[in-house]
């Protein structure tokens, strides 16, 4: 039987309809290998052998691995109208069916004042697949959320059901203790709104070092607000070589920070074609991962289904 999935983060590309700044070879970051995404991406790159796979309300990864549904994450498309990249994704293909199983998290800025905020919100929430958005906060996080318009756009968020707000900073950098007040009193004021935090905020290579020291003790202060939930993804931001049995011990200090119904498995596709995997090949390689074969049916369904399914409402 086909292991389902759900891959709650990825990006798709079209370089001719969206800006995408941040893919410009004379723009940050300055990846020697940026190149390697410099082109389109769709829903037909996500198929194992597209010759013969057809999408339609499912995809087939591989023989044992069937793509069930996606989230798709703003990939910087056009941030000034972030609406326009779901216009986009609404006509990805021309067999709209898949979309049915998809949810998307667009772009909007913390920063807007709040009469131009909501009225960004408002356009956003026309389209049926819009969950959650997201403002990248990096290291940025401070003077973002100090800012009274961030707080009173979060507050929109909040009043808004079962919406979700991408939290994505690096926790294992030493500047981010001086956030961490902040940062928690933040997340804990809008309990309604779930915050996700994406890549598993870059966890270090190195675990029993300074900097791991410093991302599991702020994961750790960041699980004890039950709106908080982490995707386990983006390895290929930390290095490009990773290896899978690290990734394995990062996803199992993820359970046991937040519990197995909080924690996600996920891509970054495209990106993670940075670390020379085809899209196939990298969950073939989260599945035949010492964690995921040493887990359980229940737990495998939880880790890369059930919990995406719950916390996107796909």
């Amino acid at each position: 039987m086909s292991l389902r999935i759900i891959d709650p983060h990825l990006h798709f590309f079209n370089r001719n309809q969206g800006s995408y700044h941040w893919l410009t070879t004379g723009n940050p970051p300055f990846w020697p290998d940026k190149h390697i995404l410099q082109r389109d991406f769709s829903l037909a790159d996500l198929a194992f052998e597209s010759s013969h796979t057809q999408l339609k309300n499912i995809c087939t990864v591989d023989k044992s691995i069937t793509l069930a549904g996606f989230v798709h994450i703003e990939a910087g498309f056009d941030n000034s109208k972030p609406w326009r990249e779901l216009e986009y994704l609404q006509t990805l293909t021309a067999d709209n069916s898949i979309l049915l199983t998809s949810r998307t998290i667009a772009s909007v800025n913390l920063l807007d004042t709040p009469k131009l905020f909501k009225q960004t919100l408002a356009k956003l929430q026309q389209y049926s697949s819009l969950i959650g958005v997201r403002h990248i906060l990096d290291e940025q996080t401070l003077p973002i959320l100090e800012a009274e318009n961030s707080q009173l756009n979060l507050a929109s968020l909040n009043d808004i059901s079962d919406f979700i707000f991408e939290l994505q900073l690096p926790l294992a950098d030493k500047h981010v203790a001086d956030i961490m007040p902040l940062l928690l009193k933040t997340l804990s004021q809008h309990q309604q709104l779930r915050f996700i935090i994406n890549h598993a905020g870059f966890p270090p290579l190195v675990r029993s070092g300074s900097t791991g020291r410093q991302w599991q003790k702020n994961m750790a202060a960041l699980a004890n607000l039950n709106n908080v939930f982490v995707k386990c993804s983006g390895a290929e931001m930390v290095t490009r070589d990773y290896q899978i049995q690290w990734f394995s011990e990062v996803v199992a200090d993820c359970i046991s920070l937040f519990s197995i119904s909080r924690v996600m498995l996920a891509s970054n596709f495209p990106l993670c074609l940075l670390s020379n995997k085809t899209y196939s090949k990298y969950w073939q390689d989260i599945v035949a991962s010492p964690l995921i074969k040493q887990a359980n049916t229940e737990q495998k369904n939880a880790l890369l289904h059930d919990n995406a399914l719950r916390i996107y409402q796909l």
